[in-house]
């Protein structure tokens, strides 16, 4: 045996299908197209001019007064450089000092040794002294120089410790390479850091390699050398002295990059109404240093004009793609077939609010009396960028609010100018915010404000505050302005998030956990009538919520909107509780006095009653459709084979008057509610019932409904996920129906007898 599921149905791909599926395609590009263009025209903002176009030069007269016609700050980048250079002048280049005395001292007491100890060679040993040399001191000199140093003990005639004298008092003031190559200040200054210490001196202070030179001819020349003499002598001594300072880059870089940080910008604000020039004024050179500013920031608006374009396409594709994505996933859970349209109108009602807020705050800004400093992305902070996600994260599950949170914060980065930084400070803050909800839970609105406190405006300050220091330039008053915009869309958020929720489940028909903890809460009016009218009923009902919820857990499946599917599958039956068996404990049996046919009828007839009163209150419709699909078409077989045995076949019997006219199961979840629903009521009918027991009945309910085609329209349900179904049922009723230790001295099988006459009946559920 096998179930027919709609993959192996021969009539499922049809020309018929072909052509719906084909314009059912047409429609949703035209939506994103619609939806595109929508947003689109929020986002695209082509701002009015500055001021009006107009040619002037200096000592030109004005014909009318110039106006601005909108707030504006703009950057003096001329000033701005200015000051920059001004700092870098004033930097004092950093020079590195180095301890080489001990090794100058060392190898020049190397070579006197050394040179002191030959005497005249012949030429076959000269050259290997020579070699000598240059391996040992890298130092190149010529058979008659080495001859010459032999014959007149030259390094026997000069004094060290003089020669050390004088190279102590450089070094410890300092030497460089050349004075006129070196970096300094403007003041001839330098920095000299030794030891994580520093010392400010003046580059005439210093020595460099040449003053060492000078000395040392004139020691040789106090010592009498001649001029071959202290020629050679100097050749020498040259290769032992080295500089010990150095020009450091990096810790130059880094002094000037600190300095240039604490630069700000030289920025001009130019409010609203502002006359720059006025009818009559000669024009000055500063007057059209400001008009030429201006015309620059006219100029990066104008670029914006062809932005449009590249801004529909962007949102277009990424509308398709969310589209497409929707399609391949299961994501959405209770109400995955409104996603798409709902991401549409929340990103939509999000930009709109957006672009309100962008026009709103410089005009509260400007009619209050404190003076903030910000910038223009200053602004983009406040927007409550936390609503939609809010919003989409208590109507949907955690995965879909990560897909919204990446469109929200792409498109919100288009709205703020294209601006990275925001996109990413919208990013985070939202998937904050969502993981947050998820933590709370959906079951009460408050979880949007605690969500909103204690996760989203923590999350907007620390993100605002490592993007503000992370720009080039900054203050802390821009700092704090930019905090305080970011506090503001944290209070914003919760606030529109909760206005829209409740709007979007009356006009979507959406049902969030909270509409099913309202609707599967016990002390509603619905149930208390049934435990009062059919208290068998709301125990059963209970019983097979109990089961469908475990079925749902183990499938994934919203647990909550099973709950809710079972405890009012079986409204219908309030009406005439004593027709049915599990209501027999406080009725008669009515059945007695009816024909098979009648008791048919009124037995079916509760499905049809079911969906008048689930009308009447309001339920939702995928309630309405377990009232209806929880028996499919099956037959009530009890009155079915009692109509048999009384005819005896003497009349033919027409199966329909039998048989549930509802639809067969639809989805997985009408599947559970119906399984749950038939091996609920046979498990009563055994009593004390083994494991083995609840096995069997779930196997053969299962088959009845597979042999009688009743899942053959069922969307999602596969063997694997019958196969989980069943081993859930068996596990909830082991629990409910496992041994417990007898009481000595009490017999409660007196009445077992009695007990098993009502058993008989329970068969109708079959």
């Amino acid at each position: 045996m096998k179930i027919k599921l709609n993959i192996f149905n021969k009539n499922f791909i049809n020309n018929d299908k072909n052509k719906k599926f084909k314009n059912s395609y047409i429609y949703t590009i035209i939506i994103i197209l619609i939806f595109s263009l929508i947003n689109t025209y929020i986002i695209f903002n082509q701002e009015s001019k500055i001021i009006k176009k107009t040619e002037l030069k200096v000592g030109d007269i004005v014909h009318q007064d110039i106006v601005i016609q909108k707030d504006l700050t703009i950057e003096d980048k001329e000033a701005t450089q200015k000051k920059l250079e001004e700092v870098k002048s004033r930097v004092i280049p950093i020079y590195e000092k180095h301890n080489i005395e001990d090794t100058v001292f060392l190898r020049i007491e190397d070579w006197f040794n050394y040179i002191n100890q030959n005497k005249i060679l012949k030429n076959n040993k000269i050259s290997e002294r020579l070699k000598e040399i240059k391996e040992k001191f890298k130092i190149e000199i010529s058979k008659e120089e080495f001859r010459f140093i032999l014959k007149k003990s030259l390094f026997k005639r000069i004094n060290n410790q003089l020669i050390r004298n004088i190279l102590k008092k450089i070094y410890s003031k300092g030497v460089i390479l050349s004075k006129s190559t070196a970096k300094k200040s403007k003041n001839n200054e330098i920095i000299i850091v030794k030891d994580n210490r520093e010392k400010i001196i003046n580059l005439n202070d210093i020595y460099e390699i040449q003053d060492i030179e000078n000395q040392l001819i004139e020691l040789l020349k106090r010592l009498n050398f001649n001029e071959k003499e202290i020629k050679i002598s100097l050749k020498i001594l040259k290769n032992f002295i080295d500089i010990n300072l150095s020009f450091s880059p990096g810790l130059t870089q880094e002094r000037l990059s600190k300095e240039l940080s604490q630069v700000n910008p030289v920025v001009i604000k130019l409010k609203k109404g502002k006359i720059i020039l006025r009818k009559g004024d000669e024009v000055r050179k500063d007057d059209i240093k400001i008009l030429r500013l201006i015309s620059k920031e006219e100029e990066i608006q104008e670029q914006k004009i062809s932005q449009a374009y590249l801004i529909f396409i962007v949102i277009f594709m990424i509308i398709l793609l969310i589209h497409r994505l929707y399609l391949k996933w299961e994501i959405g859970g209770i109400n995955k077939r409104k996603i798409f349209f709902i991401t549409l109108f929340t990103l939509t009602i999000s930009i709109l609010f957006y672009r309100i807020t962008i026009f709103l705050t410089p005009l509260v800004l400007k009619n209050i009396s404190i003076s903030f400093n910000y910038t223009q992305s200053s602004l983009c902070y406040i927007l409550p960028f936390g609503m939609g996600a809010l919003v989409f994260a208590f109507i949907y599950n955690l995965q879909s609010s990560y897909i919204f949170a990446i469109m929200n914060s792409i498109f919100g980065g288009l709205i703020c100018n294209w601006n990275s930084y925001i996109m990413v400070y919208i990013f985070i803050t939202t998937i904050i915010a969502v993981i947050g909800l998820e933590y709370y839970g959906r079951e009460k609105r408050s979880s949007i404000f605690r969500v909103s406190i204690l996760w989203l405006l923590p999350a907007n300050i620390i993100m605002i505050l490592l993007i503000t220091i992370t720009q080039n330039i900054f203050t802390f008053s821009i700092i704090f302005f930019n905090i305080l915009m970011g506090i503001f869309s944290a209070i914003l958020s919760p606030i529109l998030a909760n206005f829209i929720i409740p709007t979007w489940e009356s006009l979507f028909n959406l049902i969030t956990d909270l509409k099913l903890n309202e609707l599967t809460n016990l002390n509603l009016p619905i149930f208390r009538e049934m435990a009062e009218k059919a208290p068998g009923t709301y125990h059963h009902s209970q019983m097979v919520a109990s089961l469908a919820e475990e079925a749902a857990n183990d499938l994934k499946l919203p647990p909550l909107m099973l709950r809710a599917m079972a405890l009012y599958h079986d409204i219908g039956k309030i009406e005439h509780p004593e027709l049915f068996t599990e209501n027999s404990s406080i009725y008669p049996n009515i059945h007695e006095s009816l024909s098979p046919v009648e008791s048919s009828k009124q037995i079916i007839s509760h499905i049809k009653i079911g969906l008048e009163k689930a009308e009447s209150i309001g339920l939702p419709d995928f309630i309405r459709q377990a009232i209806e699909q929880h028996h499919g078409t099956k037959l009530v077989r009890y009155f079915f084979n009692k109509a048999r045995e009384e005819l005896n076949g003497k009349e033919e019997i027409n199966e329909e008057d039998f048989r549930y006219n509802g639809k067969k199961p639809q989805n997985i979840e009408n599947a559970i509610i119906m399984l749950a629903d038939q091996i609920e009521a046979a498990s009563k009918s055994i009593s004390n019932p083994s494991n083995e027991d609840i096995e069997n009945v779930i196997k053969k309910i299962i088959n009845i409904n597979i042999e009688e085609d009743q899942f053959s329209d069922c969307e999602g349900l596969t063997f694997k996920a019958l196969n989980i179904i069943s081993l859930s049922f068996k596990r909830k009723l082991i629990s409910i129906y496992h041994h417990r230790i007898s009481y000595p001295g009490i017999d409660f099988k007196e009445n077992e007898e009695e007990n098993k006459s009502n058993d008989k009946d329970n068969k109708e559920k079959l």
